[in-house]
């Protein structure tokens, strides 16, 4: 389990590297409106995205639909250009209506966001193109004042950023102040969408992931706390980059790959690991139990028995039985023949052969301060009685006995059998 448990840290070490190292730029999401705002023209069922040269537009606003933080006047609106890099800034009052002279040359084209005295913005509207007056030849317009310009250097993945260029959605865009006191609002404001919106209280360079899908225009504008302003666009987002920022929550391919190649690493380790130790453990030394028969009465401590050199043997010439008579216990359980010379020396024991047919026994082989162990008895299958059968003769130490008397059939079958047990016995003796 510890070894487990180590193995998770060095994946999520690993996880948390290959993230942290490949992580650039920041996702940030959009600004929530609190209000909206148009200036259609009512007699249009459709907006056309045009406005003539010195036209006055007539913006209205309200809070309609939207989910934001309600908005508190007075309010401003944001004007974008695709001729100028500052923005321009009007106020708009407290009320709900504002009608504004569009004074741009024919061919400009521009976009207008609204914020409350909050930043709580109201979204951005349509971008427009300016058009030649068709009422007035040579139209005049009021006056505009041009805000003082903030300098900044604006950088894409191929190098300098261009006006009117294409940044590939999901790559970064960065833009360094060389001008002005933080802190530094960096405004990226697509249309008919809702700004984003970044601060940065220091000198250094600002980024931002395109996270707009392919061909998307926006402008960008930074502004400082001492109220220069910089602009730049319409860009567009290019084509030619992933698509994971698009969906929250993902990562791209490159990032995954990696992620996914840290991660089977830190597995394949600590599988290692672990097959080390379950190898050691099987293969260490062990301690093995003695084996014990279900059957066997001797000390479980001892080794395997042998035979003693004294223990007496039958001759080769008897022809009473093939195997000595302590053999004849059944095959399920293994005969002990004597104790072990190494686990006990000097230790003896007493062997009893016991005679069937009701006799005690009668052959004893033992030595001084020996063990007594009682063998089971042998009993001889008799051969079919006969009314008329005379015992075979039995031999000790060269003796011969007289004959049996031949008694009924049932004392004859006895008589036979303790007859062959005794014979079994007295063969052992020397």
């Amino acid at each position: 389990m510890g070894l487990t448990f180590v193995s998770s840290w060095l994946d999520l070490l690993l996880v948390l590297g290959a993230v942290v190292g490949l992580v650039q730029a920041e996702y940030v999401p959009l600004l929530q409106p609190g209000f909206f705002f148009d200036y259609d023209i009512a007699s249009q069922p459709v907006p056309i995205p045009i406005t003539e040269q010195c036209e006055t537009i007539h913006l209205t606003w309200g809070r309609r639909n939207a989910i934001g933080p309600s908005p508190v006047a007075p309010y401003s609106m944001v004007v974008f250009t695709s001729t100028l890099t500052t923005p321009f800034t009007i106020g708009t009052g407290s009320g709900l209506a504002f009608d504004w002279q569009v004074p741009f040359a024919p061919g400009t084209q521009y976009q207008i966001c609204m914020w409350d005295t909050n930043g709580v913005p109201g979204g951005c509207q349509a971008m427009y193109t300016v058009v030649q007056n068709t009422t007035v030849t040579t139209p005049v317009c009021q006056n505009v004042t041009f805000p003082e310009r903030l300098t900044v250097q604006a950088t894409v993945p191929g190098g300098p950023m261009s006006q009117y260029g294409f940044i590939d959605q999901c790559t970064d865009l960065t833009v360094t102040p060389t001008s002005g006191k933080p802190p530094f609002t960096l405004t990226v404001a697509p249309p008919l969408h809702p700004p984003y919106n970044i601060t940065s209280d220091s000198m250094g360079p600002i980024s931002w992931t395109v996270s707009l899908s392919w061909s998307y225009p926006f402008f960008l504008s930074l502004q400082s706390a001492d109220g220069q302003l910089w602009s730049n666009g319409p860009l567009h987002a290019g084509g030619f980059g992933p698509n994971n920022c698009l969906a929250p929550g993902t990562i791209p391919k490159s990032q995954a790959h990696a992620v996914a190649a840290a991660a089977g690493l830190g597995a394949a380790a600590g599988a290692a690991i672990l097959g080390a130790l379950a190898t050691f453990l099987y293969l260490r030394p062990r301690k093995q139990s003695p084996r014990v028969d279900a059957f066997d009465t001797f000390d479980q401590e001892t080794q395997a028995p042998t035979r003693p050199d004294s223990f007496p043997t039958r001759p080769r010439g008897d022809t009473i039985s093939s195997e000595p008579p302590w053999t004849a216990a059944t095959n399920a359980t293994a005969w002990r023949a004597s104790a072990p010379n190494s686990a006990a020396p000097g230790r003896t024991r007493t062997y009893v052969l016991h005679h069937d047919a009701g006799q005690a026994p009668v052959t004893v082989f033992t030595e001084a301060d020996a063990e007594v162990v009682e063998l089971p008895p042998r009993y001889i299958t008799p051969a079919p009685s006969q009314a008329h059968t005379t015992m075979p003769t039995i031999q000790e130490k060269g003796d011969r006995l007289p004959p049996l008397p031949v008694e009924e059939e049932g004392e004859l079958i006895a008589s036979t059998s303790v007859a062959s047990s005794f014979s079994s016995a007295t063969s052992l003796l020397p």
